[in-house]
């Protein structure tokens, strides 16, 4: 499920302030994730069951000043 590819996300590609990609048990707000071109929020967001070919983006909505 996605929840298990953000807990990997976070142990292994994370170096620093991890907590700008994840707040609690998904994506810090402003993050899109899109699971083959949809929205998440239509797919059951961290309950997904993640398919084998299928593609997840992460797209930060957020910039800085």
């Amino acid at each position: 499920i996605i929840k298990d590819l953000l807990s990997w996300i976070q142990d292994n590609l994370l170096k620093e302030r991890p907590d700008l990609f994840l707040q609690d048990d998904s994506v810090r707000p402003g993050i899109l994730v899109l699971v083959n071109d949809t929205d998440w929020e239509l797919m059951d967001t961290v309950n997904y069951v993640i398919q084998e070919n299928d593609r997840i983006l992460f797209i930060s909505t957020l910039h800085g000043g």
